[in-house]
């Protein structure tokens, strides 16, 4: 099995994320992550919600669909005693 060659720029950015955060451990590089990562995942979760229900958020239009979208808002979850 033959080692592929890293892409020099992907070798550079690595090291500009290793350079802006410099983590000490294993939390800390969870947390750059995080921070890199997170935004991404939450921009394809809002665009795969978009392509479900057939339209953008905040659309005013007429829809199409009986689906939407209940907004954002603090959740509170009450716990049962057994």
């Amino acid at each position: 099995m033959t080692n592929k060659k890293r892409d020099p720029e992907s070798v550079k950015l690595a090291n500009l994320i290793l350079e802006k955060y410099q983590p000490e451990t294993v939390e800390d590089m969870q947390n750059a992550l995080k921070d890199i990562f997170g935004p991404m995942f939450e921009s394809m979760l809002k665009g795969e919600m978009n392509h479900h229900l057939g339209y953008e958020s905040n659309n005013k239009e007429e829809k199409k669909t009986t689906n939407r979208r209940n907004g954002y808002g603090k959740k509170a979850v009450i716990a049962i005693p057994k």
